[in-house]
């Protein structure tokens, strides 16, 4: 498969369900009020990885736009300074340690050393449930590592989760792409599963398969609202930028590994800038709701200081990267933007957020009741320039008592704390 950008990748019609559709703009539906929403969730992004949060390497002209001319929040936090755990709290809009989320979803053996559940509980409130049973179409696109990979073949798929139709990779079950280039062994691993059809493909190529996707998704669903949970991993290490990318950013990094990121980050940046055009083209912009931020903070990995090298991804001078409860492993800028309903060039530095209030900011804005048990709060007040205050306290759990965690920083100062 030939991969360019998101105006000529054509998708797999047994991975994408079914989905063949014109790329044309599609009629429009009769008034609705409740918005479409695209929740956009970067991998391994750091606090200071975008331009307009202080990157001064390279620019992310795209995402800043969005950050510019909608909602800005500069004190979200994730739900945990790890994969499997943040997005648990993301979905769910409970803690995760209060859904078996102590960590990362590996093979069984390390799940049961850590007290780390194999898949999340599909019986779980879930966003994509409460918007599906809202009259929402729903999907899942890229990423997932909730359950599914490694020697863990009986997961359930996304769609067990209130999804219509899902599309992810090697941490996850279902239909998925697995990448030919980088992480093989894990994608190796994920054939031999079976559970849903697969091709290979190269990881640079992802995102724009990715975008592609939710565009034929769209198309498919202009008759009513629609949810797409467009899971990004571009900026998780190993990075594989393509060779013109990383050309124009060569030499802005501190090392050959930061120039990668960097260069993956300006991809990812004009990827996710060709899709919120096409949605604009397709008049769905106005009344589409972007949430932008990251799973958890930049990688920490060891080798890097080995090697004498800075690791790669900025947490803005933060204390703490991924695998740490410190700041820099944990909190994340939000990008909101809800053009027809938003107070736009707000740069918000009071609200406290956590990935937990998703769900129920989700439920407010279109008018359904939060489901019991979540823990988070409504941060819809803060599209209209209203900074919210946070009731109740906020809450973090990595690792159990006498268990390693899976995951650890390399640096002595951002060994993270058990509870925060």
């Amino acid at each position: 498969m030939t991969v360019t950008a998101i105006a000529t990748l054509p998708v797999p019609a047994a991975l994408a369900q079914g989905a063949q559709v014109a790329p044309t703009p599609a009629p429009a539906r009769q008034a609705e009020h409740r918005p479409n929403i695209l929740f956009v969730l970067v991998d391994d992004m750091g606090f200071g990885d975008l331009s307009v949060m202080g990157n001064k390497k390279v620019q992310t002209p795209n995402l800043d736009r969005l950050a510019r001319e909608g909602v800005l929040l500069t004190k979200f936090y994730d739900a945990a300074p790890i994969c499997s755990s943040s997005r648990a709290g993301f979905l769910t809009g409970r803690f995760p340690a209060d859904v078996g989320f102590v960590g990362i979803t590996a093979g069984r053996a390390r799940n049961a050393e850590i007290g780390q559940a194999d898949w999340l509980d599909p019986k779980l409130p879930t966003i994509a449930r409460l918007l599906d049973d809202a009259g929402y179409a729903t999907a899942h696109i890229g990423k997932w590592h909730l359950g599914g990979g490694r020697d863990i073949g009986d997961a359930p798929w996304p769609t067990a989760y209130g999804f219509d139709k899902s599309f992810t990779t090697f941490e996850g079950l279902g239909p998925r792409v697995l990448v030919s280039d980088e992480e093989r062994f894990l994608a190796q691993q994920s054939d031999k599963l079976g559970q849903g059809p697969r091709f290979w493909e190269l990881k640079t190529n992802l995102t724009g398969l990715y975008a592609n996707m939710a565009v034929d998704f769209v198309a498919q669903h202009s008759d009513k609202p629609w949810f797409v949970n467009l899971w990004l991993n571009d900026i998780h290490d190993p990075w594989a930028p393509d060779d013109e990318t990383l050309a124009d950013v060569m030499g802005k990094g501190t090392s050959s590994d930061d120039d990668r990121m960097l260069a993956s980050l300006v991809k990812m940046d004009k990827t996710l800038g060709r899709l919120v055009d096409r949605l604009d083209q397709m008049g769905e912009l106005d009344n589409t709701l972007i949430l932008v931020t990251s799973d958890n903070g930049p990688s920490p990995l060891a080798r890097y200081h080995e090697r004498g090298e800075t690791a790669p991804g900025s947490t803005e001078g933060l204390r703490g990267r991924k695998f740490s409860l410190y700041e820099g492993g944990i909190r994340q800028p939000l990008i909101m933007h809800w053009r027809s309903h938003m107070k736009a060039g707000t740069h918000d530095e009071q609200t406290v957020g956590q990935g937990v209030d998703l769900l129920p900011t989700f439920a407010s804005i279109i008018g359904a009741k939060k489901p019991a048990g979540s823990v988070g709060i409504d941060l819809s007040p803060a599209l209209q320039g209203q900074p919210v205050t946070r009731r109740p306290d906020l809450f973090w759990a990595y690792g159990k008592e006498g268990r390693p965690m899976l995951g650890k920083p390399s640096q002595p100062i951002d060994v993270s704390p058990r509870f925060a």
